[in-house]
């Protein structure tokens, strides 16, 4: 028999129009009839060199983030350690470096690129940087897809604990919109006037029920699968008769999109006014593929 998979923390950094300065200074006004919302980066900015040398402004970030979830689930950092922890990331760029890091071998060759910097330009090097340092042992892996890859991330992390590969997962999914990503959004752009897009991280703690530290009446995580293709965009749905409506955020965080909705409905007002509920996220590609998510809140017996 399977064990109940349930979601015992989330965190979230989002950039927001309603978060930037009065000036708006993060929103790029040079890519024309919409914006880029940036997050702030000045701690990486501001880091050690060293830190700087070993990490990406992604990594960094995903590395702070985790206390802020271990806080959250009542864990220390142990309980990452060894095989019984895996982790896994969803993003639709994935890390702008690659980008970059594939100009600067064209135009000098090899031996013009820093050893480092080229293992940190890969997709999978946020994941594999934070599970070195915080000593995880178990499957990990980074997904890049359209706007369902968070909802992908969440899928795998789930058929890793149905298949019994670890007791809990690190789920993260993130956009960052450096430069080359930017130009490549205001060629999009053109075709979707005052469209705006933002940077984000999201990071939430899977495990099986049976290893949860919390007892308290946690979220039971009880489905992901494809769902037939249909129009694009992001939906949160109540299955629970007389539940309030939910709204998703407005702004445009890509792959990123899916395991926000998560995060905002865990955090919301809206769960748990009015006993058991089943909510469903589901998000959709430009392509129609889609994925959809179960999510019950109330007593664990009723949410099965």
């Amino acid at each position: 028999m399977n064990d109940t998979i349930v979601i015992t923390a989330s965190c979230a950094d989002v950039a927001s129009p309603d978060l930037l300065p009065a000036e708006g200074h993060s929103a790029d006004a040079p890519f024309g009839n919409f914006s880029v919302f940036c997050l702030d980066h000045s701690g990486f900015e501001t880091a050690p060199r060293a830190v700087r040398g070993r990490h990406t402004r992604v990594s960094y970030r995903l590395n702070k983030m985790i206390p802020r979830l271990l806080e959250r689930a009542g864990l220390t950092a142990d309980a990452l350690a060894g095989p019984g922890c895996g982790m896994v990331s969803g993003s639709s760029y994935g890390c702008s470096q690659v980008y970059e890091m594939h100009r600067r071998l064209k135009k000098m060759g090899p031996r013009g690129v820093d050893a480092v910097r080229f293992a940190q330009a890969t997709h999978n090097y946020p994941v594999s940087a934070c599970a070195i340092d915080y000593k995880i042992e178990g499957p990990c892996l980074s997904v890049l897809n359209a706007e369902t890859a968070g909802l992908d991330a969440l899928q795998c992390a789930q058929d890793w604990l149905r298949a019994g590969r670890c007791d809990r997962v690190l789920v993260a999914a993130y956009e960052d919109l450096a430069p080359p990503i930017g130009d490549h959004l205001a060629d999009r752009a053109r075709s979707l006037p005052k469209q705006g897009f933002g940077e984000a991280m999201v990071l939430v703690l899977l495990e099986k029920a049976s290893v949860a530290q919390r007892r308290d009446d946690l979220p039971i995580l009880t489905h992901v699968a494809p769902v037939p293709p249909g129009g694009a965009g992001l939906s949160v749905t109540s299955h629970s008769p007389g539940s309030p409506g939910f709204t998703p955020r407005t702004l445009e965080y890509l792959g990123a999109g899916g395991l926000i909705a998560l995060h905002d409905l865990l955090n919301s007002p809206e769960a748990g006014q009015r006993g058991p509920q089943q909510w469903q996220i589901s998000a959709a590609g430009q392509s129609g593929s889609g994925i959809v998510a179960g999510i019950g809140i109330g007593q664990m017996e009723d949410c099965l």
